[in-house]
């Protein structure tokens, strides 16, 4: 995940490097609202786990988790590129 990550993400995109466990947590540009983008990325066949899920308090509407367990490496790599490009298409809007 993380060499996709790596090779697809646009450059504005902030991800952790677990070293162990189940999940990668990544920081979206300020711009880009996860719920929004959530919708995008279904209708490509890629999910993820809004980040402000994860707050009580609400906010941090720019953050994602996503989960390297329990799926096959080809599948992975296809989604991370799916979320890549999307990535990018949204990085893009902004400038």
């Amino acid at each position: 995940m993380l060499d996709t990550i790596e090779k697809t993400f646009p450059k504005e995109v902030e991800y952790t490097r677990p070293e162990g466990g189940m999940f990668l947590w990544v920081t979206l540009p300020e711009y880009i609202n996860t719920k929004e983008l959530l919708v995008k990325s279904l209708s490509r066949g890629v999910a993820f786990v809004q980040g402000s899920a994860f707050y009580p308090n609400g906010g941090h509407e720019n953050t994602m988790r996503l989960n390297f367990s329990g799926l096959k490496e080809d599948k992975i790599i296809k989604g991370i590129t799916i979320l890549g490009e999307l990535l990018k298409e949204e990085v893009s809007k902004s400038h």
